[in-house]
Order: structure tokens, then sequence, then C-alpha cells
């Protein structure tokens, strides 16, 4: 209880932590259908496969890079090979990783729009 005089706090952001409580949340559970799980998990298994394709994009182009930097000629011999180096690291695979990653958002937001029409047809 607080000492006579002192204002009384007043909720002004939302109904009071009790109400909540009370009320329950987001309403009654309900379980999801057999359909819901399964759109659900054939969403899911599409999403990883666009993943590891995802991935498997980002390994080819970084993981070939040491094997063409090591065919260019020692930077010791020729100068110039070393500016090669660096413009392909510093400008040549950033659009390349935008591609990749563009590709990606799209196809996942294909996927999810896909699995989203498919619940709502049945």
């Amino acid at each position: 209880m607080s000492a006579p005089g002192t204002p009384r706090r007043e909720v002004v952001t939302g109904v009071p932590r009790a109400a909540r409580a009370v009320r329950g949340g987001h309403g009654p559970a309900r379980p999801a259908p057999a359909v819901d799980s399964l759109a659900l998990r054939d969403l899911m298994c599409r999403q990883l496969r666009l993943g590891l394709q995802a991935f498997g994009a980002l390994v080819v182009l970084l993981g070939l890079l040491p094997l063409v930097f090591a065919a260019l000629p020692d930077p010791a011999v020729r100068p110039g090979s070393a500016l090669v180096v660096w413009a392909v690291l510093g400008v040549a695979a950033y659009p390349a990783l935008v591609v990749i990653g563009r590709w990606y958002v799209v196809r996942a937001e294909r996927n999810e729009r896909d699995t989203a029409d498919r619940a709502e047809g049945v």
C-alpha cells in the first residue's frame, strides 16, 4: 500500500497484466489440422532445399577463388596480379553475392506464397 498523498499509478500503455492473464492471450487453443502440418512440413523441406542450393552457389563462387588466385602469376614477378586479386575480392565478388541473395529471397517468398495459396484452396 502506498503512503497517503502519493499519486496512484495509472495504466497508460494497455490492458493491465492481471486482465491479460484472465483473458488468456490469443484465444482458445485448437489443434492444427493434418493438412496444415503437411503443408508446413512441405514448406520447410522446400525452404531447406532452397537454402542448401544457395549455400552451394556460395561455396562454388567463393570456394573457387583460391584456385583462380593460385593460377595467377606471382605478385613479386608481376605486380599487376595483386591488383587483380584485390579487384576480384573487393569488387567482383559482391555483385555475385547480391544476386545469389536476391535469388534466394525471391524463391523463398514464392515458396511461402505457394504454400499459403495451397492452404487456402484446401
